[in-house]
């Protein structure tokens, strides 16, 4: 099937997959009234934090309170009492307000050759640390495909810190003739031999001319990626494999006990066909969950040319949202460069001497930011480095100077590494975080001997700074770059416990309960949905994560192995297949 064949399938089976989303309630499946037992009920409501029964009708919950109580709500009425968890913990349905579909659709059918194991449909990866170690598994791949010439060697994960560095001369010498592309783990970098940058058409003098383009070593970063890249997104996503890892997605998102998750800059990669085949993956699927689209600012004003334009084109989604999938009006802007690539901006330099990169020019967040925080939108910054952020809060103050709104919600995603007074200054100006707690758990260790140094690797994530300023946050998983499992989140969040078993920065540490709120109804607001889900309380959607053992009583180190049984999604029951 040709890409053009396959963006026009996609693009009339979203359509129709949009009609039915708008036609049916997905609530109607199940039957009438049913009373839902537990073990206990973490509602993540002040008033009544747990409980013992829920009353579900018609995808929403209608009682909530003893058994006794929700049985008086439905007097003189057929209810079904369902007590099939009766050894189980019902939570609020779990959120990730930061994901990206497009993204893990793409690599989760690749080759994946990490420093960390990943858990895939397709079972479990092997850790792959060492610049001989990464060699020798590419060479090991190439040579599994010398009856397929033709075939590209596409391979997500690589992570200098972990395999050293790479350049085409490298990958030359894995193969000079079957074209080989590594993205690099952040997703924002890739590498290419002699034979990939031929086949993609790309050329010494397009490369020379952009700053974050090197053509000796076949590498393009941040804004190069995305200028000189598309030949190369082709291969990524070519059909089949992108609908196949749409299915890999439900299955991967759905183990980890989400429920409604938030696309962060949509869209990242084939435009509005990306977003036909997100519908087509979850018509065909019936997965579990609900999608927030937040649109691309960046890409926007790309293709647009102005913030005023970029405007203008975001309000064009909204009337697209549907109950499954909605467009949020929240914009996502993207100030310095990726963690994993160590390419944020930075206050103190990194100890080899390398500088953070801007993935959009100060002076584009500022036009953009103007553009949409006069339009009443509320507004997320990618920004990971202290540097960064100085420039974004700055940005910021001078918004709510000029046109104060105290209610604007604004959303700082990522945060990888901050200082204390800036803290402070978040609290003040009334800015929020989603933070991947992850990065201490796979960066701390290696950060702290390559470019950060030991005191500002143990600061990565600083969620107990933030905590004791009283700023809230939610947790993400920004999948693919962390598992998309909220318990490991919590966890990651309560120990500071690494890869190497040490405890990195304990004075970040945080308590159970605020890092469950944090995958639930924290991470519902930052999605502008604290109104529908993120607790349980009558009025809201029956979105419930079914665990094996309450996550306020377990050792905080066994949070991630808490046996998830699977999800309730508006009233109906989704066990995972064990």
């Amino acid at each position: 099937m040709t890409r053009r064949r396959f963006l026009l399938m996609v693009v009339m089976v979203g359509v129709t997959a949009l009609a039915l989303s708008w036609l049916i309630d997905p609530s109607r499946a199940w039957d009438g009234p049913r009373i839902w037992t537990a073990k206990r009920v973490l509602t993540l409501e002040s008033d009544a934090p747990s409980t013992e029964a829920v009353g579900v009708e018609g995808g929403m919950i209608v009682a909530v309170g003893s058994l006794e109580s929700v049985r008086a709500h439905f007097a003189g009425r057929d209810v079904t009492v369902d007590d099939r968890f009766a050894n189980y913990v019902l939570v609020p349905g779990f959120i990730d307000p930061h994901i990206h579909p497009s993204l893990a659709a793409t690599i989760l059918p690749l080759e994946i050759v990490s420093a960390m194991e990943w858990v895939t449909p397709r079972g479990r990866t092997v850790a792959v640390r060492g610049p001989d170690e990464f060699l020798a598994r590419l060479v090991e791949l190439e040579q599994a495909r010398v009856g397929e010439p033709n075939e590209w060697l596409i391979v997500w994960g690589y992570h200098a810190p972990h395999h050293g560095e790479l350049t085409r001369a490298t990958l030359d010498r894995v193969s000079s003739s079957r074209p080989i592309l590594v993205w690099q783990r952040s997703v924002h970098e890739i590498y290419a031999n002699t034979a990939a940058l031929e086949a993609a058409g790309l050329t010494q003098e397009a490369m020379d001319a952009h700053p974050m383009a090197d053509w000796d070593e076949g590498h393009l970063w941040e804004a190069g990626v995305f200028a000189l890249g598309e030949p190369f997104m082709k291969q990524l996503t070519a059909p089949t494999s992108y609908l196949e890892g749409l299915g890999m997605m439900t299955q991967v998102l759905h183990r980890g006990g989400l429920t409604t998750v938030g696309e962060q800059g949509s869209p990242q990669m084939g435009g509005v066909a990306e977003w036909f085949a997100l519908w087509f993956e979850m018509w065909r699927s019936d997965a579990p969950y609900r999608f927030v689209m937040v649109p691309n600012g960046m890409g926007l004003l790309r293709e647009h040319g102005s913030g005023a334009a970029a405007l203008a084109a975001a309000e064009r989604f909204i009337p697209w949202s549907g109950e499954r999938i909605r467009f949020a009006r929240h914009i996502k802007l993207y100030a310095d460069g990726a963690i994993f690539s160590q390419l944020m901006q930075m206050t103190q330099p990194y100890l080899d001497g390398h500088h953070g990169e801007w993935m959009m020019p100060p002076e584009a967040q500022r036009e953009v930011l103007e553009a949409f925080w006069s339009a009443g939108w509320d507004v997320h910054v990618h920004v990971n480095g202290d540097a960064g952020l100085d420039f974004v809060l700055d940005a910021v103050a001078e918004r709510q100077q000029e046109q104060p709104d105290p209610e604007r919600l604004v959303v700082m995603e990522h945060y990888g590494f901050a200082r204390e007074d800036q803290h402070e200054r978040l609290a003040e100006l009334g800015v929020e975080v989603s933070n991947n707690a992850y990065y201490v758990h796979e960066l701390a260790p290696i950060y702290a001997q390559h470019g950060l140094g030991p005191e500002r690797a143990a600061a990565i994530s600083p969620l107990g700074g933030l905590a004791r300023a009283g700023v809230a946050a939610s947790y993400h998983s920004d999948f693919p770059m962390a598992p998309a499992e909220p318990l490991r989140l919590m966890e990651a969040a309560v120990t500071r416990v690494a890869s190497d078993g040490q405890i990195w920065g304990p004075d970040e540490r945080v308590s159970v309960e605020r890092a469950l709120r944090a995958v639930t109804i924290e991470a519902a607001r930052h999605l502008g949905m604290e109104d529908e889900v993120g607790s349980i309380a009558v009025g809201k959607r029956a979105d419930f994560t079914v665990l094996g053992a309450d996550p306020t009583a377990v050792d905080p180190g066994g949070l991630a192995e808490i046996p998830i049984w699977g999800t309730v999604f508006e009233g109906r029951p989704f066990p995972l297949d064990h």
